[in-house]
């Protein structure tokens, strides 16, 4: 079978960690072949869409020379000539973005097995879709009034505050009711009147924050990110550390109320960020993980995503 991935460029990867890689690998070493392609590629020949993709070989982990090699060049295809479809652009969910998924809403999903589907991404912003779901969320506020944020600060004593396009930590500012410039700091968080999202601290998040991967609204795996000295944010890339954790009942909870809708909106690999039995977050455009739910529970995780896509890609 034919796997495509849209994503950043190759050169750009690290191995050794990054997920998409991962799973490039795990499709390749199931006899599958590897095809990689830009999002900006991305074109509309009347009403179908195309893109500009190039079959890659990957060798096998731990060879000592590149990570990649090109096989041929690239061409111009149709996406629906893919049985599978990885939609793995990092972001920004930016207007180059936007219209990347309003050309894949073209893919005729019974040719091609879209993952995420690009209609459940573009209404899935990840700061705001777990909102659907607010009875499992910790108290939140969304808004650009300045007033009102200081207000649920002062009303909580700690609050969360998160740029709604922000990503991987980015833009994260902590607030406290008793500090000094707490107005200031607000500004910081609405530049020219942006909204942000205000969460109420939780406690627990001291100890570290829960990333759980969902395989079609199933728990593939999880770990427990905890924060490096002199940060608060848990992301790993910004010196958290992961750490072996298992599911308990309110992670279970949540996942039994979220996963109909992800389903139904076709958020097939997705990455939930839970903090002391509530839901911060449910991430969609490249949610990363695997790769440390692996070197802590053992192999496998790959694999049983890449055989998922085997059994459901259309015939």
């Amino acid at each position: 079978m034919q796997q495509l991935f849209l994503m950043d460029p190759l050169e750009g990867v690290a191995p050794a960690t990054d997920t998409t890689f991962a799973l490039m690998r795990a499709a390749a070493a199931r006899g599958h072949r590897i095809f990689f392609a830009r999002a900006e590629t991305l074109s509309l020949w009347g009403g179908t869409a195309h893109v500009s993709a190039r079959e890659v070989l990957l060798p096998p982990e731990g060879h000592p020379g590149p990570h990649f090699e090109w096989r041929g060049e690239a061409e111009v295809r149709q996406v629906e000539d893919f049985p599978v479809v990885w939609i793995r652009t990092d972001p920004p969910f930016d207007e180059a973005y936007l219209e990347a998924t309003w050309i894949l809403d073209r893919v005729d999903r019974r040719r091609t097995l879209l993952m995420n589907d690009p209609t459940g991404i573009r209404g899935a912003n990840e700061k705001l879709y777990a909102l659907n779901f607010s009875e499992l969320c910790p108290p939140t506020l969304v808004t650009s009034d300045r007033a009102h944020l200081r207000r649920f600060v002062e009303e909580h004593g700690e609050a969360v505050l998160k740029p709604l396009a922000g990503y991987a930590g980015g833009g994260i500012l902590f607030a406290n009711a008793k500090m000094r410039g707490l107005s200031a700091l607000i500004e910081v968080a609405t530049p020219g009147g942006a909204r942000t999202e205000a969460q109420a601290y939780l406690p627990e998040a001291a100890r570290g924050d829960k990333r759980i991967i969902l395989l079609n609204g199933e728990p593939l795996g999880a770990v427990l990110r905890v924060h490096g000295e002199g940060e608060e944010r848990n992301n790993l890339h910004l010196g958290g550390s992961a750490q072996k954790t298992t599911l308990d009942d309110d992670d279970r909870r949540i996942i039994r109320a979220i996963a109909p809708r992800l389903r139904e909106d076709g958020l097939r690999f997705v990455g939930v960020d839970v903090i002391g039995g509530k839901l911060t977050e449910i991430n969609v455009t490249s949610p990363t993980g695997i790769l440390e739910i692996e070197a802590l529970d053992g192999p496998g995780a790959r694999s049983r995503v890449i055989q998922w896509t085997e059994e459901n890609a259309p015939v």
